[in-house]
């Protein structure tokens, strides 16, 4: 148990104050992977998941390199000016690029106009103050926007 501990704690330490809480906990060493399965919440300065499970990958040197939510997940992410919460299918988060990708019935909601989108699959990216929608052949991008 004692081991477990310390390695929990190392491994966030590389986290930037990354907090994970879930009801169960798996480690693969050879892979630099981690697994949190059932009501897991990430709590990382303003933005948060919450997922039916959380993958993590690390590098060999133990810095946080992905992360994938899988399962009712919901969100909270800052983006330069903006603000958004929404739900997905699947949400990866790819550290080095910035970049979150949302997959499987993505609902957003722009928090400071109450702009909505639902696609099939969004993709933010952090670094360049971009995104992309992306639809499907039966169901196609949906925007819902003010205009005065």
């Amino acid at each position: 148990m004692r081991f477990l501990i310390i390695l929990i704690l190392f491994i966030f330490s590389y986290a930037e104050n990354m907090e994970i809480l879930a009801n169960h906990f798996e480690y693969n060493q050879k892979n630099n992977l981690s697994q949190f399965i059932g009501n897991v919440k990430v709590t990382k300065n303003n933005e948060k998941i919450e997922s039916n499970k959380l993958i993590v990958y690390t590098t060999k040197d133990r810095k946080l390199y992905k992360l994938i939510a899988q399962g009712n997940v919901k969100f909270k992410i800052t983006n330069q000016n903006a603000t958004y919460i929404g739900t997905s299918d699947k949400l990866t988060y790819i550290k080095p690029k910035q970049l979150f990708i949302l997959e499987g019935h993505v609902h957003i909601t722009k928090t400071q106009d109450n702009q909505q989108l639902f696609g099939n699959k969004v993709i933010i990216d952090k670094k360049n103050g971009t995104a992309n929608v992306i639809g499907s052949k039966n169901k196609p991008i949906k925007f819902i926007i003010k205009v005065n």
